[in-house]
């Protein structure tokens, strides 16, 4: 009896090709299961012939794109991607767009980068009610800041931190050793739009991952509290970086900034950083000095900036983001420096050319 169920399983390989498209389907997912790559790309394939295989058109692709049973091979991928993108079932539509999205920002193959195909992707999948592709279709417009002319009403401190403090974030870089982890450095961030935020490239220089605990009241911190973010783009000349979260997610964000050619010398000032660890710690001081250092235009400011400080912002008394504070000078007294809105504008432009 036990020698027979050898030839009864050889038996049921052999009538593979016989079975239905849904059987395909579930026998190239019991293979994916079982790590046999060759096996399941072998079903997957015979079930996308099928139209009502959706998922097995989008596996396909994917080991297609990852070259797993396969040959790597992006047009392949991006074929049956296609025909899924016409799927009638919206969930694997959308997966569809979302995936070819993803291979046109060149995720996968920087030979088929096309950001404006990736845009029409991520539109369409964001249409079928993906707010991932709503934040990657965001991730493809050039950020910017709205620089104003005149600096508006000013506001008492507490009403400026209440409405500034939220897109200030303390952000610790931490470096894998071993099992664990271990902080390199330790500095804030201004969120610019819901998805982007700006800090200090020195920062992040080290490498290393950026991770921020957005839970600050005491409370057992959840897993949804910690935000880890990715760098898209940095300038060490500006000492700028350019983040975005990892996992998405949506930021509380300040984009009203005002231009350093408008400041007065004399001018009162806020920072908002994370002086020693301090989370979103409030400084006053004024308008120093306008300064250039090796053609980057910097803001001097007696509001004090220390360790955990730069990354974070320096706002004029209207709340405007006058500039990204980005290192103090205690030595011979109170000498505080910001990267001026204009150099970060500049940067934010840099940021998005192809």
């Amino acid at each position: 009896m036990k020698s027979s169920l050898p030839l009864l399983f050889f038996s049921l390989l052999l009538a593979g090709c016989g079975m239905s498209a849904g059987e395909q389907q579930q026998a190239g997912y019991a293979a994916r299961l079982a790590g046999d790559d060759n096996t399941a790309f072998d079903h997957y394939r015979q079930a996308a012939a099928s139209a009502d295989q959706p998922e097995a058109r989008y596996r396909l692709a994917q080991m297609y794109l990852d070259g797993r049973g396969t040959a790597q091979n992006t047009a392949e991928a991006i074929r049956w991607l296609e025909r899924l993108s016409d799927s009638k079932d919206p969930r694997w539509q959308a997966q569809a767009h979302k995936l070819l999205g993803q291979i046109y920002v060149s995720e996968h193959d920087p030979a088929v980068r096309d950001r404006g195909r990736a845009a029409r992707h991520f539109a369409a999948c964001a249409r079928l009610g993906d707010d991932d592709c709503v934040r990657q279709q965001a991730l493809l417009t050039p950020p910017r800041l709205q620089l104003v002319s005149a600096p508006g009403p000013a506001l008492s401190a507490a009403t400026l931190y209440g409405e500034r403090g939220p897109a200030v974030y303390k952000v610790v870089v931490y470096e894998q050793l071993g099992a664990g982890l271990e902080p390199l450095s330790l500095g804030s961030a201004v969120a610019i739009d819901p998805y982007r935020a700006v800090t200090s490239y020195h920062q992040v220089a080290a490498g290393g991952v950026p991770v921020t605990i957005a839970r600050q009241d005491g409370q057992p911190v959840r897993e949804a509290d910690i935000l880890v973010w990715r760098v898209l783009y940095t300038d060490p000349v500006r000492d700028l970086a350019l983040l975005t979260l990892k996992d998405g997610g949506r930021l509380d964000y300040t984009s009203r900034a005002r231009s350093v050619e408008r400041l007065q010398v004399g001018e009162k000032v806020f920072a908002i950083g994370a002086p020693a660890g301090l989370d979103k710690t409030l400084t006053e001081g004024i308008v120093s000095a306008r300064r250039s250092e090796n053609g980057v235009r910097l803001i001097q400011t007696t509001a004090p900036i220390s360790y955990g400080s730069s990354g974070g912002g320096l706002f004029d008394e209207s709340g405007n983001l006058v500039g990204i504070t980005t290192r103090g000078v205690t030595a011979w007294g109170n000498f505080n420096f910001a990267v001026a809105a204009d150099e970060i504008q500049a940067f934010l432009a840099e940021s998005a050319s192809p």
